[in-house]
């Protein structure tokens, strides 16, 4: 009963230890930058902390075991004094950034990039050492100090003793992963989640307290274990010198899979807390219930190297089984058949729908090799425990040595056989060095038989997984493609899976981890330039921008076009999405390179907390999907309130707000957290459902037409950039608005702020089913309201310049929000000047206008209707042959149409819809290489040489179109 209580005890404690890990690598990279690195230093401290603490605690209770009621209290001292430092380092977390960034500085790098330097990563390491190195050592002598307490004579039960203790602080463990993300900070937030885990340390000393207290007093422990002295002596060192660097190429190898099956679940099932803790929690619950089992067959055996041996093997075989067997395509059938039914389902079923969508692909592939490795750590105890004086030395060494292994995989994983190798070819490398824990086993026990088995077992699961072609595991964890999508180029980084597509008739795009996070696109470009261009046309000679998230240049590119702009600071964490610019550079014109940019290699929110107080005139931002783990540091209030103290007076913050991505609670959330800080914020569509927030310091929020007119004439480039984006005019631009001060405000009344105690953002999501249930909250809209924002656009002079605002904006509310029927209705109730719904009087803008029939035209694009698409972009150009974006948008459909012609062989008609787009695009590299190809496939090679050659002139580096190039000359 006491043994039982005491694993109750150590279930607690497991719970607190994961609690505090995943507050950790929040607060720390909130402190230190989310990046890699600081991941990688907060979880290398604690784990070699927990090895280091296990033996020196399991060496000094090997002196003290006789007197077990002393090391019942010293336990429950410990776990006390855990929960004090756990207490202290909570309370310091918050506010660690700024003593961070006034110990940092940056060097210049490669290509004369500012990374951060040596120095800054030292003062990180001393930072995070001292904070969290006194509570890790504890953590982990708590388990040698409970192990030399249970295991004191009787050594023959040490494998299952062992296993139990361990297993049951590792069950602990996985519950606290999956409660700490999943019950404690969405409810109550980090702080309170820490407070959780300090209270269960009380628990777990106060009850090791009570059972001390409550333990009779023993005779000397040495008279009353014969069961010892029978034992064979079969101490030698070598058994635990071997079975130890077994244990460091297995720890290797399982934390070398975790990094793997965290980037394989990221793009199977998307980069959401939910399955990131999921995974975690599956792993964990798996290698406790091994512990278990190892334990189990340590007591039906008796032979642990064997079962040890054979087990890995059997770890070998399952990963690669695991990898081998996910598919993309058969989650994605089995997401839409769920997705369906989920309309009906309530909020409890939903979310029980999703948890099992996530947990069934991982139960096969991280839940049995978890499993399987769960039964090292108590089976090789069972190997090595004879010694009674020694049993805390040897556990602690074996703990030491797999928590080393561990450390060693997550640095040479995450930054060499990742970023070098891929998923794949770093499984094999994983797989191998797993393989080979089996030798030193056989080394310590000679037990030949089971060595054969495994080695056979081990080869044969290599064997076959060599035998698969070498994308095999990417391509099916990769979503399908379009028919029409092409790879023009993939690689893997020390953060992501990057892939550079091109998408016939929209552009090419930039895919991260299997999400499409930015891209070309004409509807893309228009919301990623406006959050540079719009805020810049509201100031008065601004000069200084940041921008943090390149993506692929869009906005950096438009805020180098303002003449006033001096410097352009770009700002992004992962030099592997800067390093593929060069794919875009017909969208960004090689900015990288240009005079007024410069490239920071770091995580926005601690660049801006290393810069100093009103150095920027505009700070916008695109992060990444806000569902995604890690990103809600970019959308907290407390990151507003950094943001506004590095703004000018008078300075703007402009913010991507993909409300459709999150709940509505969770986009209302974020919006209080912006207008808490900046009570001056308007909310305006960038395109379709992407909007921008747009805050400023000023007294008020407002833009003035006549200012943007006399901007657009002085500076022609920017008027250009605008004008194929439909924002080349006074009145575009204002008809972006669909929020004002008023709105926001009263819209987030109720709503609690997103901050970094509180995510919501992150917890809205769980995965990607959830897609077709989100929406953007209608009460952030109130169109009416846009004299808020531009009060000059109905007075005086200025209206002018802003003629019909009124219908463009309800025409555009239609098109982005509503049918294309409703559209055409609202036209049609249209017949000339008038008001509409109490507004201001209307201008000289018809209803048959080429603007009305280009948004027109987009909306029939986004009902998936071309051909009723390119009948408006014509009937727009009939109206106004100069208009830039509709003969755009007919170009690009009609070459979207020959390439799908192309594509079913219908080479004659889609030579003749390229040669239409051509007539609208002639200097486009992609029509011409498309047309080439047509004529080739007809047989007419010497006219599509001249297109190729055409492509290469006006593309250099256009890759296809140069080997079509020489195909075509090929006799």
């Amino acid at each position: 009963m006491r043994a039982r209580f005491l694993y109750f005890l150590f279930f607690c404690s497991g719970i607190s230890g994961l609690i505090y890990q995943v507050a950790w690598v929040r607060g720390f990279g909130n402190a230190f930058g989310n990046t890699v690195h600081s991941a990688s230093l907060v979880i290398a401290i604690f784990m070699l902390g927990l090895g280091v603490g296990g033996y020196l605690a399991g060496a000094w209770a090997d002196r003290r075991y006789q007197t077990p009621n002393s090391l019942l209290r010293v336990y429950a001292r410990m776990e006390g004094v855990i929960g004090a430092l756990g207490l202290m380092v909570s309370l310091v977390l918050p506010h660690l950034g700024s003593v961070i960034a006034g110990v940092s500085w940056y060097t210049n790098g490669a290509g004369e990039w500012h990374t951060l330097s040596a120095a800054s990563y030292v003062a990180r390491v001393g930072v995070a050492v001292l904070l969290l190195t006194p509570i890790t050592l504890l953590m982990g002598g708590t388990l040698t100090v409970l192990i030399r307490y249970l295991v004191r004579s009787d050594l023959r039960a040490s494998g299952s003793t062992i296993a139990m203790l361990y297993g049951a602080n590792t069950a602990g463990a996985a519950l606290g992963a999956f409660l700490t993300d999943f019950a404690f900070v969405p409810v109550a937030g980090l702080y309170a989640a820490q407070i959780i885990a300090v209270a269960l340390n009380v628990v777990a000393g106060a009850g090791a307290y009570l059972l001390a207290r409550t333990h009779r007093a023993e005779p000397d422990l040495r008279q009353r274990s014969p069961a010892f002295r029978s034992i064979p002596a079969v101490a030698r060192r070598h058994t635990l010198r071997w079975t130890s660097l077994a244990l460091v190429l297995s720890g290797f190898g399982a934390m070398g899979m975790e990094i793997l099956w965290l980037r394989h679940a990221h793009l199977l099932l998307g980069g959401f807390r939910a399955v990131f803790s999921l995974l975690l929690a599956i792993m964990l619950a798996g290698l406790g219930a091994g512990a278990w089992f190892g334990g189990w067959l340590d007591r039906r055996t008796g032979r642990p190297a064997q079962t040890l041996m054979v087990l890995q093997a059997c770890f070998v075989a399952s990963v690669l089984l695991g990898l081998a067997s996910a598919d993309s395509s058969v989650l994605m059938a089995e997401g839409q058949a769920i997705a369906a039914a989920m309309t009906a389902m309530g909020p409890a079923r939903r979310t029980l729908a999703e948890l099992w969508y996530n947990t069934r692909p991982m139960l096969l592939e991280v839940g049995v090799p978890a499993l399987v490795a769960g039964c090292a750590f108590p089976l090789a105890n069972a190997l090595v425990q004879h010694v009674e004086h020694a049993v805390g030395r040897r556990a602690g060494f074996l703990y030491l040595a797999n928590t080393f292994g561990a450390v060693c995989a997550s640095l040479v994983t995450g930054y060499l056989l990742l970023p070098r190798l891929g998923i794949q070819s770093a499984a094999t490398v994983l797989a191998c060095v797993s393989a080979l824990a089996i030798v030193p086993l056989y080394l310590a026990s000679r037990g030949r038989a089971a060595f054969i088995t495994a080695g056979l077992t081990a080869g044969a699961a290599l064997a076959s997984w060599l035998a698969l072609p070498g994308d095999f595991v990417l391509r099916r964890a990769l979503v399908p493609q379009q028919a029409s999508e092409r790879v023009v180029a993939m690689s893997e980084g020390v953060t992501e899976l990057v892939a550079v597509v091109d998408v016939p008739g929209r552009g090419r795009g930039l895919i991260t981890n299997g999400h499409a996070m930015s891209s070309t696109a004409p509807l893309d470009q228009r919301y990623m330039r406006a959050l540079a261009h719009v805020p810049l046309l509201s100031m008065a000679n601004p000069e200084r921008v940041l921008v943090i998230g390149f993506g692929v240049g869009n906005t950096v590119h438009a805020a180098t076009l303002h003449p006033s702009v001096r410097r352009v600071d770009v700002v992004d964490l992962s030099r592997h999405v800067l390093d593929q610019a060069d794919y875009f550079r017909d969208a960004n014109q090689g900015v990288l390179q240009h005079e007024k940019v410069s490239v920071y290699v770091n995580d926005g929110r601690q660049h801006l907390q290393m810069a100093g107080a009103a150095r920027y005139d505009l700070i916008t931002l695109e992060p990444p999907p806000i569902a995604h783990a890690g990103v809600a540091a970019l959308y907290s209030r407390e990151f507003y309130e950094l943001a506004r103290s590095r703004l000018t007076p008078g300075g703007y913050v402009s913010q991507w707000l993909p409300a459709y991505q999150v709940p509505s609670e969770s986009s209302l959330a974020m919006v209080r957290a912006f207008v808490d800080v900046f009570p001056q914020a308007v909310l305006l569509s960038g395109a379709q459902a992407d909007l921008l927030l747009l805050g400023t310091t000023a007294a008020r929020i407002e833009i003035d037409p006549a200012h943007i007119q006399t901007v657009l004439d002085r500076a022609p480039a920017v008027r250009a950039d605008l004008a194929r984006l439909d924002l080349g005019t006074p009145r575009e631009i204002v008809g972006m608005f669909v929020g004002s001060p008023a709105t926001l405000a009263s819209a987030t009344r109720g709503s609690p702020a997103a901050t970094d105690d509180n995510p919501l953002q992150e917890y809205g999501v769980h995965s990607t089913l959830t897609t077709g249930l989100l929406g953007v909250p209608a009460e952030l809209f109130d169109l009416e309201e846009v004299a808020a924002w531009c009060p000059q656009c109905f007075q005086g002079e200025s209206v002018s310049s802003v003629a019909g605002l009124d219908l463009y904006l309800a025409l555009l509310g239609q098109a982005y929000s509503a049918r294309v029927a409703d559209v055409e209705a609202a036209v049609a109730a249209v017949n000339g000047p008038r008001r509409v719904d109490g507004s201001a009087y209307l201008g000289a803008v018809l209803p048959d206008s080429a603007e009305v029939h280009n948004i027109l035209g987009v909306s029939h694009l986004r009902a998936g209707s071309p051909a009723d698409a390119m009948r408006e972009f014509e009937a727009a150009l009939a109206r106004k042959p100069d208009l830039v974006s509709a003969r755009q948008n007919l170009g690009q459909v009609r070459d979207e149409r020959g390439a799908q012609l192309l594509e079913a062989h219908r080479y004659a008609d889609a030579a003749a819809e390229f040669r239409e787009a051509l007539a609208l695009l002639p200097d486009s590299a992609g029509v011409h290489n498309n047309l080439g190809v047509a004529l080739a496939s007809m047989g007419r090679v010497a006219e599509a040489r001249e297109h190729f050659l055409k492509a290469v002139e006006l593309k250099p580096d256009f890759a296809e179109a140069r080997g079509n190039l020489a195909a075509s000359r090929t006799p």
